[in-house]
């Protein structure tokens, strides 16, 4: 979204957590103008005059998960859900009505000023809670198929029906809270992630190093990596992002106080560790990434499909963005995570991909200068010692020769042929 609300005060958070309703009044009507901006946005033009209802609703939804907050972002991410959960069913209503009776215009429904609408919030806050009419919009909301399809089927007892319909709306509802819930800790942990005050923890090119970070968990990384570390990991999360390659040796969750397990953020896909030690290397623009598990086992869940694959000890992986997993030999394996045995290891690789890697884990500063030369596969081991012996070592194994352009960059060209043996006389 292009609104951003903003980030509540951590006292104010900490009141509205404990119940403080006057706390609740504060943060309602600090965050109300975003809220109604944001609600705007969603809903589009036809149904903006709707985005006053929006913000009531995903306010009282924010109070009524109030005691699972711990920190600001955690209250931002779900609201921001909670408006974007409540514009869409909205949207989801006027298209039903539109189904029923034909076109429907939107109602142009007036949007209160902040102080009307706190008085209003608190006015349903204690008001007597109608359970069947909540049962009522649930099911006229999310099952209006389902309730058609029962009125056809007049057979059948009405007793059952209308237990049917609660049934199914209680399952729903309940359904719909946890997944607003894991959407609502995904969003704050975005947020974490790209907040002013993450860690960034790197290697350049040519560089590698060790590390601990705040709870305990060892890091081995390659060259040219990226750890982003939010601001509250060890404390109320324990999960990272990388781009590069890394061995990790996690704490384990028992330790943790809260019992929170390790995870690393791939693109699109999140790790999470289950009492282990594992390698993962993730470039982004590659055709895929790898982990491979030593110890333990390692749960791969795509955020967007929810998809789940279980990697235990002594088996390797790759993953594309999309979901798809594919088994890893020794031999793959091996070629992918080299680098954890002080080495890198190229089989039949394209020379186009050989070059940056020599780049990367060399920090050398070197080209292909003939573009025919782009394909030659390349096959060797080389230890990660010297740039020297691995520019000898390519040039050995496919054929080339090295010439010096700018800056002393080291330019690959075809190898000139061998002379022909002299004729003895």
């Amino acid at each position: 979204m292009a609104v951003v609300l903003p980030l509540p005060d951590a006292a104010l958070v900490d009141r509205f957590a404990h119940g403080d309703e006057n706390a609740l009044i504060a943060l309602y009507r600090q965050e109300y103008d975003g809220l109604l901006a944001m609600a705007k946005e969603v809903l589009g033009p036809e149904l903006a005059s709707y985005r006053g209802k929006i913000a009531h609703e995903a306010m009282l939804d924010t109070w009524a998960a109030r005691e699972r907050f711990e920190s600001p972002l955690a209250v931002s991410a779900f609201l921001e859900e909670a408006v974007r959960q409540e514009a869409h069913a909205q949207q989801r209503k006027h298209a039903a009505l539109h189904h029923r009776n034909g076109p429907a215009t939107a109602s142009h429904l007036s949007v209160p000023d902040v102080d009307s609408a706190v008085r209003a919030l608190m006015d349903a806050l204690h008001a007597p809670v109608d359970h069947d009419a909540a049962l009522r919009e649930a099911r006229d909301a999310q099952r209006l198929h389902a309730r058609e399809h029962v009125e056809r089927v007049v057979e059948r007892p009405r007793w059952l029906l209308y237990a049917g319909l609660a049934i199914v709306a209680t399952v729903i509802i309940v359904f719909g809270q946890r997944m607003l819930d894991m959407m609502s800790r995904e969003s704050a942990l975005d947020a974490a992630l790209r907040a002013d005050d993450v860690q960034v923890l790197s290697s350049g090119n040519g560089q590698r190093g060790n590390l601990t970070l705040r709870d305990g968990t060892r890091a081995a990384l390659g060259s040219d990596t990226r750890l982003r570390v939010p601001a509250a990991f060890g404390s109320t999360l324990r999960t990272i992002s990388l781009e590069g390659t890394a061995t990790f040796t996690p704490t384990p969750a028992s330790s943790h106080p809260r019992g929170l397990p390790f995870a690393v953020r791939t693109g699109a896909l999140t790790l999470t560790a289950q009492g282990t030690v594992f390698s993962v290397r993730h470039f982004p623009g590659e055709d895929g990434s790898v982990l491979s598990v030593a110890e333990g086992a390692v749960e791969i869940r795509h955020r967007d499909n929810g998809s789940t694959y279980r990697v235990e000890a002594g088996q390797a992986v790759r993953f594309t963005e999309t979901g798809v997993i594919t088994p890893l030999d020794v031999a793959a394996r091996d070629a992918a995570l080299a680098w954890t045995r002080d080495s890198i290891v190229f089989n039949a690789t394209p020379l186009r991909r050989v070059v940056p890697e020599l780049v990367r884990w060399f920090g050398m500063n070197a080209i292909i200068a003939d573009s025919s030369l782009l394909d030659r596969p390349v096959t060797m081991r080389i230890p990660l010692t010297s740039s020297g012996e691995a520019t000898q070592a390519l040039t050995r194994a496919a054929g080339l020769a090295i010439q010096f352009g700018k800056n002393d960059r080291i330019e690959f060209v075809p190898a000139p042929p061998a002379p022909e043996p002299r004729k003895r006389r």
